[in-house]
């Protein structure tokens, strides 16, 4: 196995977790203008599965459930899709709503299947009008579930960033601009902040007030081309411009 499937295994090693999924909802590329990428369900080298030009994924749920999901149009009645279609915010599934007939039996169907009960899913939005999920998943003890979190929450926001622009860059879909060179004092402030610490510690660790740490994180972004912190933060890592956590 190699390319993505060699990552999402790694990451699922690494964390023990049951299952990893990055799912573009929106490359935000129209098929009919990149005519390369408009296929119906196949998969390229790296392992990254293209549905009609405008979709991407990398999964390790099994195909039976997947092809169930299909069947039964669960993206219409997902709770998981729908809570991050309205957030930018991860998405812990126990905090969603799963009332009701239809999604109850999708919670137990896709337990039947092998999806774990505990999930957390990280939105990842781009310019023209992007939209990936990225979701780990584990059948664990609610503690466990919130330990884990608690520890890694940060890693699996970087990794939602990575595995967006790795696909953009794979199917050459990266705007291949050329970010400005950040100041030494931006190359602390998003280390800093992509170490998990808040704005507060951070401006207090470099000595200076938080509405000048706002702004060296401001400037940081602009000038990598992101459009949030997150995105910021991983690009930075992937361009190899501050290290990994």
């Amino acid at each position: 196995m190699s390319g993505f499937g060699a990552i999402i295994n790694a990451i699922r090693a690494t964390y023990d977790v049951e299952h990893v999924t990055y799912y573009a909802v929106s490359l935000g590329v129209d098929a009919f203008e990149r005519e390369d990428l408009a296929l119906q369900e196949t998969t390229n080298k790296d392992g990254i599965i293209l549905q009609s030009g405008r979709r991407a994924a990398a999964v390790s749920y099994p195909a039976e459930w997947l092809h169930w999901y299909i069947e039964k149009n669960y993206y219409e009645s997902d709770p998981v899709l729908i809570g991050a279609n309205a957030s930018f915010d991860p998405v812990d599934w126990a905090d969603l709503d799963w009332d009701g007939t239809v999604r109850r039996t999708f919670r137990n169907e896709a337990r039947d299947f092998g999806v774990g009960n505990q999930g957390y899913t990280v939105p990842v939005r781009g310019p023209g009008g992007q939209f990936a999920l990225f979701t780990i998943n584990k059948n664990c003890t609610d503690e466990v579930w919130q330990q884990l979190l608690a520890e890694c929450r940060t890693d699996f926001m970087l990794l939602a960033h990575f595995l967006h622009q790795r696909t953009l860059h794979v199917l050459g879909l990266d705007s291949h601009k050329q970010s400005r060179p950040l100041s030494a004092r931006e190359r602390d402030a998003m280390r800093l902040i992509a170490s998990g610490m808040s704005r507060g510690r951070a401006s207090e660790a470099l000595g200076i007030s938080e509405n000048t740490f706002r702004v060296y994180i401001d400037s940081a972004r602009h000038k990598l081309g992101a459009l949030n912190i997150p995105n910021a933060i991983a690009l930075a890592v992937h361009r190899g411009v501050i290290p990994p956590t």
